[in-house]
């Protein structure tokens, strides 16, 4: 018989020593009830936590401050983004205008203006653009109306225009589009709320 048969033989009829010692150390470990047991939360809680320091130390989920601040210009860029897509589908986009031209009549025949009408969450906002129409006099002052086609009028403010052509602010409780006509009336300063029949300028969206 050759020698590597020899020890071949010899190697295959067990394990060496030392290894029939770890054998049978772990044979005395599977054998034991106490290896079969439940562990108490306790010991499951520090393997679990031992689990995650081992975790964290292998791959660190603290952020270097190249990483921060790569995430804090992405942010900043995505806020941008959305301000621009919000802008370009009319979020900031300017509100509807409505434009009516009106004219002077006999009273101010070479007066002429504009009126623009936007509606606003307290009523809606008139804006009257008037030229060559001269400043209301001593005593008497200029009044905005809205009148229906029902021949009932709601004032919409008053102004002098002493300092000149200028741009007039006004405001109707009632929707223009129910009460089209406007007028620009001259009254006295008498404290009567009715409409006069100074009728110094006119208008209305269809003419």
């Amino acid at each position: 018989m050759s020698d590597q048969r020899a020890e071949y033989l010899a190697s295959a009829t067990g394990p060496a020593p030392a290894d029939r010692d770890r054998l049978d150390l772990l044979r005395d470990v599977l054998g034991s009830e106490a290896t079969w047991a439940e562990p108490p939360p306790e010991v499951a809680d520090r393997l679990l936590r031992a689990i995650g320091s081992v975790r964290t130390s292998v791959e660190p989920t603290v952020s270097t401050p190249k990483r921060y601040w790569g995430r804090a210009a992405a942010t900043v860029a995505a806020a941008a983004a959305v301000v621009i897509v919000a802008a370009l589908f009319g979020v900031f986009s300017p509100p509807v205008e409505q434009l009516v031209a009106i004219e002077g009549t006999d009273l101010e025949p070479d007066a002429s203006g504009e009126v623009t009408i936007r509606e606003a969450d307290a009523g809606w906002w008139i804006r009257l653009d008037v030229e060559d129409l001269p400043a209301a006099g001593h005593g008497t002052y200029y009044e905005g109306w809205v009148w229906n086609d029902d021949g009932d009028g709601v004032s919409i403010g008053t102004f002098h225009l002493r300092g000149g052509d200028q741009s007039v602010v006004l405001w109707s409780g009632v929707d223009p589009d129910d009460y089209p006509a406007i007028w620009v009336t001259l009254e006295d300063e008498d404290g009567d709320p009715a409409a006069s029949d100074r009728i110094v300028m006119w208008g209305r969206p269809d003419g």
